[in-house]
């Protein structure tokens, strides 16, 4: 054989043996590495069950979990509907004794969350579904180590159709200015934790005019389900700066359907960050993992957006026409008009202050 041919041959034969030095490394590489889904699938196989406390109303959240187990049908999933105060307090005592608690948390209520993570009450993990692509969410979607928010809902105004007739109160300045109109109106409490964040964020865009305005026309209650209600049955024409949750109640509600409408809150709409942290005492810690990565991956928001939260991912268009969304919220009313509070110092440490000056007005 030629010199040239024994050169040619033994490059050939070298380059053969990197590519295959190369497709070995990656082989091994990626048993290294497992699909991290795949891993957290076969781990909720063995679990006991998905527990959730959490504030979002039975009805919308059943409807957002019936789309997560058509996707994980093993995994049995128990739901409790508690106050904000109440989700983390039981936690906290059923932690401390070692008992079988939530495996998730779910609050609107950055006081509290400012609270747990100091309490240290949550794991740290970052959902596949964000790390795999960390521009797909605003950065506010995480506020601390393992914990995000699920949905940044916004306040809205439920009005009486049969009572008002063709006026739709657009803002809250529409109400405060027409007390011929809108003589009895209800909302939040600022003793609830949805309702002192979405006042907040109104007050931070506005300052309190226009509360004070409506003054003592208020009735107001600690839930969403008791406005609809006094809204339905006539004992107001509107509820202000109540839960974006509504809007699924009365699609689906027949008999609200024909009573009630709702508008978003276009002199200054507050955005309520909805809360969401897997529990350090988490018995079932895969399963909680995948209901994480999956309220941010495409079809988890679509059920948000289909269950009445707040679908917000960038460039997200709901396959059916869905208007629960956040870019839907910006174009009609405009970002510079939102605000969201983060889950912060400043934020709790208002409080006080705030509280006596609603009470001030409201009584």
């Amino acid at each position: 054989m030629s010199l040239s041919k024994i050169r040619t041959t033994a490059l050939a034969t070298a380059a053969l043996v990197a590519v295959a030095a190369t497709a070995a490394l990656a082989g091994s590489a990626g048993a290294r590495t497992p699909n991290p889904v795949a891993a957290l699938v076969a781990k909720s196989k063995k679990e006991s069950g998905l527990v959730f406390y959490g504030n979002p109303p039975t009805a919308n959240f059943e409807a957002l979990v019936a789309k997560f187990k058509a996707k994980y049908p093993w995994i049995k999933v128990t739901s409790y509907d508690l106050e904000d105060n109440t989700i983390f307090s039981k936690y906290a005592s059923e932690a401390a004794q070692g008992v079988r608690t939530a495996d998730i948390l779910i609050a609107s209520a950055p006081n509290l969350w400012v609270y747990a993570h100091r309490q240290g009450f949550t794991a740290s993990y970052t959902p596949p579904s964000l790390a795999a692509n960390p521009r797909a969410y605003p950065s506010w979607v995480k506020q601390f180590a393992g914990i995000y928010i699920m949905s940044p809902d916004p306040v809205i105004i439920v009005y009486n159709k049969l009572l008002l007739g063709s006026t739709v109160p657009r803002s809250v300045k529409a109400i405060a200015d027409d007390p011929g109109k809108y003589s009895k109106v209800t909302g939040y409490t600022v003793e609830n934790t949805f309702g002192y964040t979405g006042l907040y964020g109104y007050v931070k865009k506005l300052g309190w005019s226009n509360l004070q305005k409506i003054g003592k026309r208020l009735s107001p209650t600690t839930g969403v389900s008791s406005q609809l209600q006094l809204v339905a049955q006539g004992g107001a024409q509107a509820a202000f700066l109540t839960s974006p949750t509504a809007r699924f109640r009365i699609a689906t509600d027949s008999g609200l359907k024909n009573i009630l409408g709702w508008s978003y809150v276009y002199d200054a709409q507050p955005l309520v960050p909805r809360g969401i942290g897997i529990t350090k005492k988490a018995k079932s810690p895969a399963s909680a993992r995948l209901f994480l990565n999956w309220v941010y991956l495409a079809a988890g928001q679509q059920a948000m957006c289909d269950a009445g939260f707040t679908a917000f991912k960038r460039g997200f268009k709901p396959s059916n026409g869905c208007a629960n969304t956040l870019a839907t919220l910006y174009k009609r009313v405009g970002v510079q008009k939102t605000y969201l509070p983060g889950f912060t110092a400043t934020f709790v440490n208002a409080r006080p202050a705030f509280a006596k000056r609603w009470h001030a007005i409201f009584g």
